[in-house]
């Protein structure tokens, strides 16, 4: 019956991403993590995407308040997820907690006049890192991070419906690290990362022969896998440093189901089908330089690539065969052929006072997704990132602000979105212009111990 068409039934597919889709001092340090460790993981949710595609860059506010060129200085215990080998320039113990809050809209103009905004909704996600030096050469680290994420939610009736109405990506990284000195101007460092991932995705399914009524889609899903990374950090001569960063793909399967809201008319579909997919998140290297010869100014560059051409196509495998795109199938095919891409990052910062730093940056930040797989899930182009922020410090305590302008270049779809190799009518492929931005704010207080 494989081939067998439909003529009542419901399409029913998955969108974007997957299926479910010293030793007094060393013990200051873990005492710490018990207390900060259980803040971190409380408040952990679900953020915006940020850089290219789905990832999240912004996880530190001095870096986030330089446009994130921050792979050569990497000198606060966010390093953790910038450089590690930054870790080696903190001579104490530090517990480090951040937030980061977006607030993005997205607009969308059809070809015939018709125009829909995403609902406003404000997006958070945390982070945790501890460094405790344990050696002159030295120093463990312990990062607790969202290293991808992404929020779309369009009105229920928008011409697109078929294609998404919401979508929600969590992930939640481990990262444990170590750091060590092997020359007096040479750091290297290595981690492995635990990464958890979450997926929630509806969209309107038409239903044939009666297109005046629409079911549901809810896909949800999880699961695990486990990356690594490895950093370094040199200072040829004093007042210049080199810097470099490697984070590793990670697999991860993804196990949940896929849950159809359908009439009573429709009989024979089942409302509720387990299965999986498989998504790989991409590898990512950053390298750039740090120069503060000009004192009181630093300024960075750095450039980063990240693989995205790991992400060929969604594949859902179903655990028994449903209706997609008019035949039965057991499992659910999107093309994505997405590209490797680069950003280019460029921050200063300015000591003020002993205790003051002023902060700006800018990002220039490359698209992954071609023309011809262009969706409104993740309706990606090129992006301008302006950032601004300081940071003080009173005592042993050191609080951070970071604001990002993230500004999208308008992009135009005009292609056909499949299921399956089985494109959608014209009249629902939601054609037309985007347009985006963000309002992204970062605060962070560190204590050193």
């Amino acid at each position: 019956m494989a081939g067998k068409r439909f003529h009542q039934g419901a399409w029913s597919s998955s969108v974007c991403l997957n299926f479910n889709d010293n030793r007094k001092q060393s013990h200051g340090g873990m005492n710490a993590f018990l207390v900060f460790a259980v803040l971190a993981l409380a408040w952990g949710r679900p953020a915006v995407s940020q850089g290219a595609g789905f990832a999240l860059i912004q996880q530190g506010t001095a870096a986030m308040a330089q446009g994130n060129a921050f792979v050569a200085e990497a000198d606060d215990p966010s390093a953790i997820y910038y450089n590690p080998a930054g870790l080696n320039q903190l001579k104490r113990p530090q517990v480090y907690l951040g937030n980061f809050f977006n607030y993005p809209q997205r607009s969308y103009q059809g070809e015939t006049g018709d125009t829909y905004i995403t609902r406003h909704r404000l997006y958070d996600s945390g982070s945790f890192y501890l460094a405790v030096p344990v050696h002159s050469r030295v120093v463990l680290g312990f990062g607790y991070f969202t290293p991808f994420g992404m929020g779309t939610d369009w009105p229920a009736e928008w011409t697109g419906r078929y294609i998404t109405t919401y979508s929600r990506l969590k992930t939640y990284n481990l990262n444990p690290v170590v750091s060590v000195k092997v020359l007096k101007n040479l750091s290297v460092a290595a981690g492995v990362d635990f990464l958890w991932s979450d997926v929630r995705l509806r969209r309107k399914t038409p239903l044939i022969p009666r297109p005046l009524i629409d079911g549901k889609s809810d896909l949800t899903g999880s699961g695990f896998g486990v990356g690594a990374n490895v950093g370094v950090l040199y200072e040829p001569f004093q007042g210049v440093k080199f810097g470099a960063a490697y984070r590793s793909a990670i697999s991860v399967t993804h196990d949940g189901r896929l849950d159809l809201a359908l009439p009573n008319f429709v009989q024979n579909i089942p409302r509720s089908v387990g299965g999986s997919a498989k998504l790989i998140y991409p590898p990512s290297v950053t390298f750039g330089v740090s120069v503060n010869r000009l004192a009181p100014l630093t300024f960075n560059v750095d450039a980063t690539w990240t693989g995205w051409s790991t992400y060929k196509e969604l594949k859902v495998n179903l655990n028994q065969p449903i209706p997609v795109s008019g035949q039965l199938a057991s499992a659910i095919v999107t093309k994505k052929n997405w590209q490797d891409a680069w950003a280019l990052r460029f921050g200063a910062n300015w000591q003020v006072t002993e205790s003051m730093k002023l902060r700006a940056g800018y990002t220039f930040d490359m698209t992954p997704v071609p023309a011809s797989t262009l969706e409104p899930q993740v309706a990606d182009s090129n992006r301008h990132i302006f950032a601004l922020g300081a940071t003080t410090k009173i005592w042993r305590l050191t609080l951070g602000i970071a604001y990002n302008f993230i500004l999208s270049a308008p992009r135009s779809k005009d292609n056909r979105f499949a299921i399956n190799g089985i494109p959608l009518p014209d009249e629902v492929q939601a054609n037309g212009k985007y347009r985006s931005h963000v309002h992204s704010l970062g605060l962070s207080s560190t204590f050193e111990f």
